[in-house]
């Protein structure tokens, strides 16, 4: 009976802890590590400059990889798909915004739900003037150039906002400071109405007013009308 011989790869010894072998080990990983990284971040730029320039839906994958000067393989490895990308985008421009907002309303000591949506408010449409990145973002997901899985996730990314101003101005009714004029649920509406006019208007208009100090005058006299009675904070 024959006998069957296994092939055995020769094990490289990890170097110890200290020793020189394993400094260049550990060089070597830390290295693929930033370079993984900064090829994410090209295809992430890639993808940002032409969903801007053509939309989403109009943009393919292949133009993402070829802009940013990888191939098709290192795209896949980091993206599985075009929603994955646009998430990726969200999630360093406008979610770390969102998720400061959230747990702020979610502290118990939040006396004056109103006066902090205000407050939030008008540092958001401070800080969105400034940045490119974000008005970049905002061009992106209001452009009807989508396709069904971007649509669907922009739904999602929405109802989270919502789901904010909901819990802020349920407790604003909870301490009866609300108008009774209007529910909760109505005025989150105006509210997202208000915020997306105004980022919409700026942009299309070339920035012909100025977003911050208008935004925070506006968003004053809004939240102001919103209080039982009209009162002040």
């Amino acid at each position: 009976m024959p006998v069957l011989t296994m092939k055995v790869c020769p094990v490289h010894p990890i170097g110890r802890r200290g020793t020189p072998q394993a400094e260049r080990e550990e060089h070597s990983v830390r290295r693929c590590k930033a370079d993984a990284e900064q090829t994410r971040l090209k295809i992430l730029e890639a993808a940002e400059m032409l969903f801007a320039e053509h939309g989403i839906a109009r943009t393919t994958l292949e133009q993402i990889a070829r802009t940013a000067g990888v191939t098709r393989g290192a795209f896949y490895w980091h993206f599985k798909d075009k929603t994955a990308v646009l998430s990726a985008l969200y999630e360093r421009t406008t979610a770390p915004q969102l998720a400061l907002i959230r747990e702020a309303s979610e502290q118990a000591d939040l006396t004056d739900p109103l006066a902090f949506l205000e407050c939030s408010g008008t540092r958001f449409l401070s800080v969105f003037a400034a940045d490119k990145c974000q008005q970049r973002m905002h061009r992106i997901m209001s452009n009807a150039a989508m396709t069904e899985e971007t649509a669907a996730w922009l739904a999602e990314a929405n109802v989270e906002l919502w789901r904010v101003f909901q819990r802020l101005l349920a407790r604003a009714g909870e301490a009866g400071q609300l108008t009774d004029e209007l529910t909760p649920d109505e005025v989150a509406v105006s509210l997202m109405v208000m915020f997306n006019g105004l980022l919409n208007e700026w942009l299309r208009s070339d920035r012909a007013f100025p977003l911050d100090t208008l935004g925070a005058k506006l968003l004053h006299h809004h939240i102001a009308s919103l209080r039982r009675n009209g009162g002040a904070a």
